[in-house]
């Protein structure tokens, strides 16, 4: 059983959570999804997911019934594993799952949420990467039962998701692709670009999202002059088909533990530049197959861009080098090794889940 507080699109922890739930139904395993409801419950029961949709959980009495609503659920379809995907899940997932004598598995998706350290309350804490392990640990989270899943997005099924049309990327092109909040930094992409923009004037920057910092965003492009060359395309559940049609990926990010856009970037086969943080690094193998930049230093992004946008070789041979391995990035593996963990913390007696 899944337990999120929503299921809206547009959020990391979400679009794992999908991905993973989908999988293991695919491989034949039972598996619930509860959340107070959200953008892919369609999806999910096409693949055999049950969805429950619980009561919101606002406030003490919203919580309140939220919880009665999730251990009603889990009395009646008796998963062998909860899985909390946010700190509220893991607490109302802590008190249902010592009622049911289950194990807990967390993971943690936003280790830099002040409110993180709820996610301690697992029998098994999963960090979505080595980073993100060693940060947990040095928080004093017990080494025995923090354990590493890294992300992986290529092949998800969101990507059957029926998406409501964006207009074309504009060639040739760098795209961000991220939610539009201070954390991701996309405002660094722009200052990058507008340095180049004068040197590469056939290039675009083409941003994909949504969030609170978009009409800033864009109006830091307009006091820049450059509407002609950085467009705002709106988000998308399907963001495939968009970076297919990108040159270069940049993600200029300030905090990310495992974004799964550096992995479908790779995937897609767009050259990738992005921030040294979290678990970013990891994604691009620690510089093999994609370019690292320190955070909050457009100048070193821009460097990094210029070798890109300058040299068609110099493109071609990173994107060749994005691709390689990238099969290590498939939901299929990811959901493997949560099934690994599932396993390590049942009775032997139980074996793996149904």
């Amino acid at each position: 059983m899944h337990v999120l507080k929503h299921g809206v699109r547009g959020n990391g922890h979400v679009h794992v959570a999908v991905d993973l739930a989908c999988a293991q139904a695919d491989a034949g395993h039972g598996v619930v999804f509860a959340s107070s409801g959200g953008s892919y419950d369609e999806l999910l029961a096409r693949h055999g997911v049950e969805v429950v949709t619980l009561p919101p959980a606002e406030g003490v009495r919203g919580a309140a019934r939220t919880g009665l609503g999730l251990l009603a659920a889990a009395r009646r379809t008796r998963p062998d594993v909860i899985h909390a995907h946010m700190m509220s899940s893991a607490v109302l997932g802590y008190g249902v799952a010592k009622l049911l004598r289950v194990p807990l598995v967390t993971t943690v998706h936003n280790s830099f949420d002040r409110h993180s350290d709820l996610m301690r309350l697992g029998t098994v804490v999963i960090a979505v990467s080595e980073a993100e392990r060693r940060l947990l640990l040095s928080r004093g989270y017990p080494a025995a039962k923090v354990v590493t899943v890294l992300n992986g997005a290529d092949g998800s099924p969101r990507e059957e998701v029926e998406a409501d049309p964006l207009p074309p990327p504009a060639r040739p092109c760098v795209m961000t692709l991220s939610g539009l909040h201070p954390r991701k930094a996309v405002g660094d992409v722009i200052a990058a670009f507008a340095e180049l923009a004068p040197e590469f004037p056939e290039w675009h920057l083409n941003v994909v999202g949504w969030g609170p910092e978009r009409e800033r965003l864009e109006s830091v492009v307009a006091d820049l002059g450059l509407e002609r060359s950085v467009h705002f395309l709106g988000s998308t559940p399907r963001p495939r088909p968009l970076l297919e049609r990108a040159d270069v990926f940049a993600t200029a990010s300030l905090a990310d533990p495992c974004p799964l856009t550096v992995a479908e970037a790779r995937a897609a086969g767009c050259a990738v530049v992005g921030t040294s943080v979290g678990g970013i690094p990891e994604l691009l193998e620690h510089g093999r197959a994609g370019q690292l930049v320190p955070s909050a230093d457009p100048p070193a992004m821009a460097a990094a861009l210029r070798g890109l946008m300058a040299d068609p070789d110099e493109l071609a041979t990173w994107r060749a080098r994005a691709r390689e391995g990238v099969e290590h990035f498939r939901v299929e593996r990811m959901a493997a090794d949560h099934e690994r963990v599932y396993a390590s913390v049942l009775p032997k007696r139980t074996g793996t889940p149904r």
